[in-house]
């Protein structure tokens, strides 16, 4: 067929990748990435961006009678001579390689409507109103003596799934992050704000400067407080880190082999599926088709990996309970390792939610929560969180840009930075409030995770173990 090379025509490049290939089968994504952004520092613009990605993902398959090898390659492209380069190293791979440990049936063939729709291209006019809103705000901050740095981006990404079996799929992601750190005082007081929205409510920006004036005037009443576990209210974005955390750590594999906090040697699957593992309010679950925050519509892998199978594109997704009234309702497993390990089949989803069912607190948001602690800490965010211990979950972590002190249900000044050592498995145990769900962007996991909905949380007993110099 002739095909005339069009960026944004990703259905067809899709169609003609895969009709270049020799191969038993092949699998063929194509990615347009359409980005805007801004950067500024001292409260000044310092960059600002306007970029179209295109990438183009070939998965061969080599069927043989002693299994079915594959291998993936992936390339940004700028004319069909790139889109062939792609396909012939992806088809010469899978001739050399092993045959696959993941290989299962392949998805029964699904057609989009719109698969032959364009990418969707931002235009800079996308970003004039938050740059409009964010020029007002920094005049605020000059007057007041406040410093702003930060990040605005918008983003769009259209996907495209064509198989040799006829699967013909479409879905465009939208992506919107803006970062905000205020500084005053020489730069020794500190505080963060991040939205995964660049337009926010004009009632939205006012509250803005309203929080930052409390938070750097509360860094001004420095208390000295030693490590040691305390109640914690967390903000959304933190409590968003914690348990993205948790569900990377899902994986049926890791479960059954023993490698996470979810094995059990004396169940039959060797997993606490069915078990409860947290507090019976707790209801953590992802929806490709969340109000708020939706997500990918079918399972699509470039390459194989330990929660993800290429022989899995083009599954459509459904609503799946992980945790359902506290109790482990399914682990991340993919097709091939369903079968092996004799789990349900629950691919990975790309948006999450945590739910905590109302405890009559009839909070809305941190500062409703503080009101009910007598002694504790308000944390702003988490920071470089890593794995200590994957059998129990133990996580390691810095606080970051302001931590405060409460007493009888008032912040009544700031404390150091902290580590922390603990668990998000189980500080769903140790939950005693929360604010209803909303979208919010994990400070932490913003790069990897942007369909995230979670509560502000109260968390008894968090584990500070020493205190920090990052601000």
């Amino acid at each position: 067929m002739t095909v005339r090379f069009d960026p944004w025509a990703g259905g067809a490049l899709a169609e003609f990748a895969v009709a270049h290939s020799t191969s038993s089968r092949c699998h063929v994504l194509v990615e347009c990435t359409s980005h805007l952004n801004q950067r500024w520092a001292r409260s000044s613009l310092t960059t600002n961006g306007i970029a179209v990605d295109l990438t183009v993902t070939a998965i061969a398959f080599d069927e043989r009678p002693d299994g079915i090898a594959t291998a993936s390659v992936t390339e940004s492209v700028q004319d069909l001579d790139g889109i062939r380069s792609v396909v012939d190293a992806a088809d010469a791979a899978a001739l050399a390689a092993a045959p696959a440990e993941d290989a299962s049936a392949y998805a029964d063939p699904a057609v989009s409507d719109d698969f032959d729709a364009p990418a969707q291209i931002l235009p800079p006019t996308h970003l004039a109103g938050a740059t409009g809103n964010l020029g007002e705000l920094i005049g605020w901050a000059a007057a007041a003596g406040v410093e702003l740095f930060g990040y605005l981006e918008r983003e769009s990404t259209t996907l495209w799934l064509a198989t040799s079996d006829g699967t013909r799929l479409r879905h465009c992601a939208p992506s919107d992050r803006l970062e905000i750190t205020a500084k005053s005082h020489q730069r020794t007081r500190s505080t963060w704000h991040g939205f995964a929205s660049a337009e926010l409510p004009e009632h939205q920006w006012h509250g803005l400067r309203t929080a930052i004036t409390a938070e750097l005037a509360w860094q001004g009443n420095t208390i000295v407080m030693p490590p040691a576990r305390r109640t914690t209210v967390l903000p959304a974005s933190a409590v968003g880190d914690f348990a993205i955390d948790l569900y990377w750590s899902s994986g049926a594999r890791e479960a059954v082999e023993g490698r996470s906090a979810f094995h059990d040697d004396a169940s039959p699957t060797l997993t606490k599926l069915g078990r409860q593992v947290a507090d019976r309010r707790i209801h953590l679950s992802s929806d490709p088709g969340d109000a708020i925050a939706p997500g990918m519509p079918f399972a699509e892998a470039g390459a194989s990996g330990r929660m993800s199978s290429v022989f899995d594109n083009g599954r459509r997704l459904a609503t799946t309970d992980w945790i359902r009234a506290g109790n482990l309702h399914r682990l991340i497993a993919t097709t091939a390792d369903a079968g092996r390990l004799g789990v349900p089949s629950a691919p990975v989803i790309d948006t999450i939610r945590l739910e905590i069912e109302d405890d009559g607190s009839n909070a809305s948001s941190p500062l409703d929560l503080v009101s009910g602690v007598d002694d504790g800490l308000l944390l702003t965010c988490v920071w470089y969180n890593r794995t200590v211990d994957p059998q129990t979950m133990l996580l390691t972590g810095l606080t970051r840009d302001g931590v405060y002190v409460i007493r009888g249900g008032e912040i009544i000044g700031a404390t150091s930075n902290f580590r922390f050592n603990d668990s998000p498995l189980s500080m769903l145990n140790r939950i005693t409030a929360a604010t209803p769900s909303t979208r919010t962007l994990p400070r932490e996991m913003a790069d990897y995770a942007s369909n995230v909905v979670m509560p502000s949380a109260v968390v008894s007993d968090m584990n500070f173990t020493s205190t920090s110099d990052a601000r």
